[in-house]
């Protein structure tokens, strides 16, 4: 019977229930989406057999966390850790496929230890495992395909079995196919297939070759601690010996479905849920806002049931049930808003270099979740108005003849406080997308001491297989060949090739030390390694502040010589040129000396959102130390229209060898903060919708006030008062209610900044221009909510409004 009344009386206001519905769905509809998007990335497990047993072993500090490990870090836990009755090393590499008559392109594939089987416990859908010959050195050259290149490649072809790709010029043969099941993105990021893992010469040597990670399964009786009591003594051994780059280190497992979203996605994702229940809240304060105003319409009809028996709880209950109605019915409609939007989130999220990894459903965890919001809601924007209005005197309702009742003071209070908590809220969500807008429009205009407005890149990797690219000397002389090739370009005003850009971060950090300090002191500090060619400082606008740049012509048998930042030469020598001075970077355990001959300007990441790790930078001649894997570098006028013609240029000078990608500074920077700027954007959608709901709100309160008090208006007139004069009446309470909700929004947006800013300092400051034109928005709208009321109370008719009182 309650559901019936309650049904009957919505009907009876269509424009109040289309309303409310509406609102309700937005609301809920936003809610559902966050949580589905947090459900799939940090809830739902990984689809192998018992992954709640899967971990992976991760390192932190108070400074950092860390899931990839060197070859001698490797070793050193593998030789403490028993926890795990299975255990594999993985490792993301890019490989060169190359076939007779077309240009070499690159795709990705992961190199797995013995244990990768027994540990992901999914055989191939056709062919067979690696055998323990194959991961021998140099025997090796077998592949498992993944299902979806086994469909793109070879079109699903079932004799694909014993067929060969060229992979860095290397034969390699297939020997299975991995089911469509195994192909989860989130975890191998589109990998087209699987190979033994071989450890290189420069893998085994480098302690800061940081490449490695490691999966395992523990038994179900097992707990994850045992592995972090495990490797205790190895963490405090690493930091005895290396105190700067493993100070405060400690390991443990972390479940796998935990693993694969780094601290900062996940931490962005818990906070764009949080705010999407600003949404909500100023949902509710519409809703309750609107019950309010229809239970004074409706005040006689309730002191009709009242004076005809009905208790108060009876009608408390009867109110409820149309507002529980009303949000399960708007929880129903937010469910297929939640489908949309996680289209849109599915096809724009980015794991692993692209997008599609994340999928996102509304499975029964999240459906129920809904359900519990959408009656949680109801409640919430029910009990209110529902407790107020059975408080209604009935003696004094019923002697409303002409109209529908008039609200008491109670009333106008908490829909006013109702109002003012729109505001509060809507100025948070504001303030914070303003905040995180500003913060990434203004990331690359920042001085980086480098010229991030006209450079292109591309990785560009050396295979291990080329055996004329074996040695340093090999590599040297084929960049320096490469490098005066792209020079050759038209529109190239500089070319040059290093080991890492300050795009995104520098290599692994090394210890300097200078004459006469010991390797083992602790305060030792860490510079970041950049192997350039000479040309690099040209083309990348680094200024040299003293000494000289090294040679063009320089050689592997030259006396070793670097170039220091100014930081690091302040840090050594405060009151001394570091021009002339000796320094050495610890590499594998041995110290590399050279000569300072110059020092250059310091320069700063471009799309890092965090501060690095360390300010200092040293420079060493990239044919000294020729590394397998560089970036090229070319400067223009027209950075990105050179994309094509750089793929080209390499291809023609060695059809073996392909760029992994290219990219100017900016294109690189998107992608870097791509899901960062999706949630910028988020927030920014969270802001307009909690805006446009909060003047929705303002506007009903003020018409609200308007129609209440018509007759003192017409008094006011007849008086003598003019229209100007209740116009700014009116304006004056709406900007009374804003600007109390401005005051607590300004706090909130405190709060928010200071959680923004602790999430991604060099993105987030404390903006006050942000914050007061945010401000000034919210009183924009807010006066032109106002207005149309306000409007309408000028054009009182005093005879009318005298004659209704």
């Amino acid at each position: 019977m309650p559901v019936r009344l309650a049904l009957r009386a919505l009907l009876k206001s269509p424009g109040y229930t289309t309303i409310a519905l509406l609102t309700l769905a937005l609301g809920i509809g936003v809610n559902t989406s966050m949580f589905s998007l947090v459900d799939a990335l940090l809830f739902r497990s990984t689809p192998f057999p018992d992954s709640a047993q899967l971990y992976e072993v991760v390192a932190s500090s108070p400074t950092f966390e860390a899931r990839r490990y060197s070859y001698l870090e490797l070793r050193e836990i593998r030789e403490q850790l028993t926890a795990f009755p299975a255990l594999t090393t993985l490792v993301h590499s890019q490989y060169t496929v190359s076939e007779p008559g077309q240009p070499a392109e690159r795709i990705g594939g992961i190199m797995v230890s013995e244990d990768f089987f027994a540990t992901f416990r999914v055989p191939p859908l056709i062919g067979r495992v690696f055998s323990p010959e194959e991961h021998q050195p140099g025997r090796n050259d077998v592949i498992l395909l993944s299902y979806a290149f086994w469909q793109t490649r070879f079109g699903g072809a079932t004799d694909v079995i014993g067929r060969t790709l060229r992979l860095d010029g290397r034969t390699t043969t297939i020997i299975g196919v991995m089911p469509p099941a195994f192909d989860y993105r989130m975890l191998w990021g589109g990998a087209a297939f699987w190979r033994p893992l071989n450890f290189t010469r420069d893998q085994i040597e480098w302690r800061d070759y940081r490449v490695f990670s490691l999966i395992g399964r523990l038994p179900a009786t097992s707990p994850a601690s045992r592995v972090a009591a495990e490797l205790a003594p190895v963490g405090a051994t690493q930091e005895k010996l290396f105190p700067e780059s493993y100070s405060g280190i400690r390991y443990h497992a972390v479940p796998l479905h935990e693993a694969l979203m780094d601290t900062l996605g996940r931490r962005v994702s818990l906070l764009l849920l949080g705010l999407s229940a600003f949404v909500l809240l100023i949902a509710c304060a519409n809703l309750a806002n609107l019950q309010l105003a229809r239970a004074t319409a409706n005040v006689r009809d309730l002191a009709i049931r009242a004076a005809l028996g009905a208790s108060r709880r009876r009608l408390i209950y009867q109110q409820l049930v149309e507002s529980v109605l009303l949000s399960l019915a708007g929880g129903a409609l937010g469910v297929g808003l939640a489908l949309v939007l996680n289209r849109v989130i599915e096809t724009n999220f980015v794991i692993s270099g692209s997008t599609g990894a994340v999928h996102i459903r509304l499975d029964p965890r999240v459906l129920a979740a809904t359900l519990l919001v959408s009656l949680l809601t109801g409640l919430l924007f029910g009990i209110v108005p529902a407790w107020l209005a059975s408080r209604t005197d009935v003696n004094t309702a019923l002697k409303q003849q002409t109209r529908g009742g008039t609200a008491g003071r109670g009333h106008h209070r908490i829909r006013q406080t109702l109002v003012v908590a729109e505001v509060a809220l809507a100025l948070v969500l504001l303030s914070g997308a303003a905040i995180l807008q500003r913060g990434f429009a203004d990331l690359l205009d920042r001085h980086t001491g480098w010229d991030t407005d006209h450079i292109i890149t591309a990785a560009l990797p050396i295979p291990e297989t080329r055996t004329e690219y074996e040695t340093e000397a090999k590599r040297a002389e084929l960049f320096r060949r490469l490098e005066e090739r792209l020079a050759r370009i038209p529109g190239v005003e500089q070319a040059a090739i290093a080991t890492s850009l300050p795009v995104f971060t520098y290599n692994g950090d090394r210890r300097v030390f200078i004459d006469g300090q010991s390797q083992m002191d602790p305060n030792l500090p860490a510079a970041f390694h950049v192997m350039a060619s000479a040309n690099y400082f040209a083309t990348m606008g680094i200024p040299l502040v003293e000494g000289q740049l090294y040679a063009p012509d320089i050689k592997v048998t030259d006396p070793r010589v670097i170039l220091v930042n100014e930081a690091l030469a302040r840090r050594l020598w405060p009151n001394d040129t570091a021009v002339g001075k000796r320094l050495a970077s610890m590499d594998s355990g041995k110290p590399y000396w050279a000569e300072i001959i110059g020092v250059v300007r310091d320069v700063d990441t471009a799309a890092s959102t965090r501060d690095p790790s360390t300010p200092y930078q040293v420079y060493k001649p990239l044919a000294q130390e020729a590394w397998g894997y560089v970036h090229l570098v070319l400067r223009s006028r027209t950075p990105e229209a050179l994309g094509e013609t750089l793929r080209r240029a390499v291809s023609d000078f060695d059809p073996d060898l392909a760029v992994a990608y290219t990219g100017t500074v900016q294109q690189l920077v998107d992608s870097q903060q791509h899901n960062l700027r999706l949630a910028g954007k988020t927030l920014t959608a969270f802001a307009v919708l909690g805006l446009a709901l909060a003047a929705v709100g303002l506007y009903g309160v003020i018409a609200h006030v308007v129609a209440q008090r018509t007759g003192e208006f017409g008094i006011r007139l007849a008086l003598g008062a003019q229209p100007h004069d209740v116009l700014r009446l009116v304006l004056a309470q709406a900007l009374r209610l804003t600007g109390v909700g401005l005051v607590l929004g300004i706090v909130g947006a405190f709060a928010l900044s200071r959680v923004l800013s602790g999430l991604m300092p060099r993105v987030v400051s404390l903006d006050l221009v942000a914050l007061l034109g945010v401000a000034a928005v919210l009183l924009v709208v807010a006066i032109i909510a106002s207005w149309i009321p306000a409007r309408r109370a000028t054009k009182v008719d005093p005879l009318i409004a005298l004659r209704a009182e």
